[in-house]
């Protein structure tokens, strides 16, 4: 029970899981490039921004890998997660969450990090120097970076980053930009927009960590039975005591061959839950003795939770 206790203490913090001084553990989802994808003549026509954002999951990973708050989760085990979640047959499949979040959620993953290329352009800019004018290619990157929360997807933190180089030409001076130049641009504009998304992350950690937390027990009359709070699997009932932040919370009870029971909840002190269980199949007679025997209203079909604060 005190692992399961471990799970649930910071199921609402960045991290998921709470780890008093544990890292936080981020997937790279993708790197877009919401560019347009056309080729700047300025860079000599031949740097689609496109092939640059495909090199942006690495980047990604390098502005963060050597950073101390942070554990990278290898994205190749996130693509294949969500590969097992794909529908089999062609068969069409109606997920309560996206994908990419499930597939985070088996990795243990604490953030998904969502990167974007949104501009890189040039342009041109005209010093007087000594009586005559030199000319300078200007080249600019703007990207972003988000962090999504892996227990439900919401964006939690969001920053940008820009990055500018100028390049002097002449008639006897041409300079053409490389795909490497680029690049090393691009670097600079995720290393500047890694660092307010870090404090984002590390200051709703440690708000989280400081929320009140209430004492939370669950049995229900088909013991065991799995138990998820807030789309996180923390473990098979009965549990007891089990440390959860104080507030609004999704509880889910499921088992084979009973109807799965999801129901929104408030907490505010300790509470002892009792969840009734029906099983898929059963005769008007059970039906009602069960009904009769909770003296709760049922709404469509599933009866609700008995639920007991504790002063």
């Amino acid at each position: 029970m005190k692992l399961y206790s471990v799970l649930l203490a910071g199921l609402l913090a960045v991290g998921g899981v709470a780890r008093a001084e544990a890292p936080i553990r981020a997937v790279v989802l993708e790197f877009q490039d919401q560019t347009g994808q056309r080729s700047d003549a300025l860079l000599g026509g031949a740097i689609a921004p496109g092939a640059i954002a495909e090199k942006g999951v690495f980047l990604i990973g390098k502005a963060l890998a050597n950073k101390e708050g942070f554990v990278l989760v290898d994205r190749r085990d996130l693509l294949a997660q969500m590969e097992k979640l794909r529908p089999m047959d062609g068969g069409a499949t109606t997920p309560t969450k996206p994908s990419f979040i499930q597939a985070a959620q088996a990795l243990r993953a604490d953030v998904v990090l969502r990167g974007t290329l949104m501009s890189l352009s040039t342009g041109k800019q005209l010093v007087n120097q000594g009586g005559s004018q030199a000319e300078f290619t200007v080249l600019t990157t703007r990207v972003g970076l988000e962090a999504l929360d892996a227990k439900d997807g919401t964006v939690i933190a969001a920053s940008d980053g820009v990055a500018k180089q100028s390049f002097r030409q002449t008639a006897a001076l041409a300079t053409s930009l490389s795909e490497d130049d680029v690049l090393q641009l691009v670097e600079k504009a995720l290393n500047d927009a890694a660092v307010p998304l870090e404090k984002r992350l590390a200051a709703r950690t440690e708000a989280e960590r400081n929320r009140p937390m209430v004492a939370l027990s669950v049995k229900t009359d088909a013991d065991p039975a799995l138990i998820e709070v807030d789309g996180v699997l923390v473990g098979s009932s009965p549990l007891v005591s089990l440390q959860v932040y104080q507030g609004d919370h999704v509880l889910t009870i499921g088992k084979p061959g009973y109807q799965q029971v999801t129901k929104r909840i408030l907490l505010e002190k300790d509470t002892e839950i009792e969840v009734p269980m029906l099983r898929e199949q059963l005769t008007a007679d059970e039906l009602k003795q069960i009904y009769e025997k909770i003296e709760l209203k049922v709404i469509q079909a599933e009866p609700g939770l008995i639920i007991h604060t504790i002063e």
